[in-house]
C-alpha cells in the first residue's frame, strides 16, 4: 500500500512536470498572492536619553504583486499588502519591554529581470522604490502610563528581489522570493508636561522580507 501511493504521488509529480508550459511575453500579466514575513534588523535605534534601544518586532501578514511584462524578460511589478503591525520595544541592556504597537502598508515598485521566461523554473530579480506608510500608532506600557504620544514619519528608499516561480501547469505556478527594503524612520515621542518633553530617535528598520506564493500568467 504505501509502495502505491509513493507511486501515485511520484506519477503525480510527473504529470505536473511535462505539463506543457506557455512562456511569457510581453504583455503579460503575472500575478502572485502569499504571505510575508518581515524580519527587521536586530537593533533599530536608541533613544539617548532614556539610555534604551529600540527594537523593532517581526510580522508576517498577506501579500500580492503585479506584474506587467514590457517584453519577454522585463517587467513593471507592484508589490501591495494587507497592513503588518508590529510590536515596537525598549531596551536596557537587561530587560525589554512592549512600549506601542504601529501598523504600517508597504507599496514597493520594482523593475524585474526573468532570466527564463520560456522555461518551467524562472529565475529573476528586481530593483525598486518602496514607500512605507505608517500609520495606527498605539502606546502601551510605559509610554501608556506617561500618557505620551509616538509618531513615525513615512519612509521613502530603494528595496531589492530575487524570486524563483516554478510552473506548475500552463498558467499556475509556485513562486518564493527574497526581499530587502531600505526603511528607516524619524519616530517622535511626546511627553505631556510643563513645557512637554519631546523625545526623537532614527529608527532604522531594514528589513529582510521572505514571502511563498502561488500566481498565475494572465
Amino acid at each position: 500500500m504505501r509502495s502505491l501511493k509513493l507511486a501515485s504521488l511520484f506519477a503525480a509529480v510527473m504529470l505536473i512536470w511535462v505539463t506543457d508550459v506557455q512562456a511569457r511575453e510581453a504583455g503579460d500579466w503575472v500575478i502572485r498572492a502569499g504571505v510575508s514575513h518581515i524580519d527587521p534588523k536586530s537593533t533599530n535605534g536608541s533613544i539617548s536619553e532614556l539610555g534604551v534601544d529600540v527594537v523593532v518586532d517581526s510580522a508576517s501578514m498577506l501579500t500580492f504583486d503585479g506584474t506587467y511584462m514590457f517584453s519577454d524578460n522585463f517587467g513593471l511589478e507592484l508589490l501591495a499588502a494587507l497592513p503588518f503591525k508590529h510590536d515596537v520595544n525598549i531596551d536596557d541592556g537587561t530587560d525589554s519591554a512592549k512600549v506601542a504597537t504601529v501598523k504600517h502598508l508597504p507599496p514597493t515598485l520594482s523593475g524585474v529581470w526573468n532570466f527564463n521566461p520560456q522555461g518551467k523554473v524562472q529565475p529573476y530579480v528586481g530593483l525598486g522604490v518602496n514607500w512605507t506608510i505608517f500609520f495606527d500608532e498605539s502606546e502601551k506600557g510605559l509610554l501608556e502610563d506617561l500618557d505620551a504620544s509616538l509618531k513615525l514619519k513615512n519612509s521613502l528608499g530603494f528595496a531589492a528581489v530575487v524570486g524563483l516561480d516554478v510552473m506548475l501547469t500552463e498558467r499556475m505556478f509556485l513562486n518564493g522570493n527574497i526581499r530587502y527594503m531600505d526603511i528607516e524612520s524619524d519616530a517622535k515621542i511626546t511627553i505631556p508636561g510643563d513645557p512637554n518633553t519631546v523625545l526623537e530617535t532614527n529608527v532604522r528598520i531594514d528589513p529582510w522580507i521572505y514571502a511563498i506564493n502561488i500566481g498565475w500568467t494572465l
